[in-house]
């Protein structure tokens, strides 16, 4: 019998982002952005499964659980949040079937749902733990800057990007979030490689047309993320884009495979340029 999941996080990149993924995985998806509509489609709707976010706007994660508990007892909750040490004491005290701190990895999440669903006690594992040791060899150093469409979506790749055993790199990196931030970040921060999410692009890859021509163009321009729902305008624009001398990925980086793919590329891509660790 196929699953209802909830997902309630008022990012809606994260959101959508977690839909599209576990739809593939064969549950009924539903999403709400806010506390009042998760309230209503538990009142209307059998959810087998929450997956919670705790800080939000209105209504927050604290008033949509203890509502669980009283409304939608059949329920079961997983905890996902940014703010562990805040919450999880007053979490545990009302009740919660899984506890995921932010920013989790999708098979941290994709395990815990299993585990949850099928009623074994739920583990949290470490971020880190979930990616393999990548292959030998020297270690990159090199300044990363993410345009990312949210803080959530960037906080992975900090997390995987700052650790030189995990990432094979020293890796300096920071995020902006919108083309102003990152055109001002070219000069400021100055980054070795520019990293830019496909959703930040802007009307005709504008972002990447102006650091292309900036005068403190990067040494490269990655363009990554999913390729399954660009318009064929978009795409034509991408292609456009890769004759030009830009990397394209066509990759979702926040699950595992993904952000080892990208990893992968970064650190080719920096070694290709001379930027590497020099032992003495």
């Amino acid at each position: 019998m196929t699953k209802h999941v909830l997902v309630v996080d008022d990012e809606p990149e994260v959101t959508f982002a977690l839909q599209a993924y576990f739809l593939g995985k064969g549950y009924k998806m539903l999403t709400a952005l806010n506390g009042e509509k998760a309230m209503h489609l538990l009142r209307d709707s059998a959810i087998d499964l929450v997956i919670l976010d705790m800080k939000m706007p209105g209504v927050n994660g604290i008033e949509v659980l203890r509502f669980i508990h009283s409304q939608a007892p059949r329920s079961k909750v997983i905890v996902v949040t940014g703010y562990d040490d805040q919450y999880r004491e007053m979490v545990e005290r009302i009740g919660v079937d899984g506890f995921l701190t932010k920013p989790f990895g999708i098979e941290a999440l994709t395990t815990t749902i299993e585990d949850v669903l099928a009623g074994r006690p739920a583990e949290k594992p470490s971020i880190l733990e979930e990616f393999r040791p990548p292959a030998k060899g020297p270690k990159a150093r090199a300044r990363l800057l993410f345009v990312e469409p949210s803080e959530y979506t960037y906080k992975l790749k900090e997390v995987f990007f700052s650790d030189p055993d995990k990432s094979r790199g020293i890796y300096e990196v920071t995020a902006a979030y919108s083309t102003e931030e990152a055109l001002e970040q070219l000069g400021v921060f100055q980054p070795d490689i520019l990293l830019v999410d496909l959703s930040m692009l802007g009307p005709a890859g504008e972002l990447a047309l102006k650091a292309m021509a900036s005068p403190d163009r990067p040494k490269e321009l990655i363009i990554y993320g999913s390729g399954t729902t660009l318009s064929s305008s978009h795409t034509a624009q991408v292609e456009d884009l890769s004759k030009r001398g830009v990397k394209v990925i066509y990759n979702e980086s926040f699950t595992r495979s993904g952000l080892l793919r990208l990893g992968d590329v970064i650190w080719k891509t920096s070694v290709a340029h001379g930027l590497v660790e020099v032992t003495p």
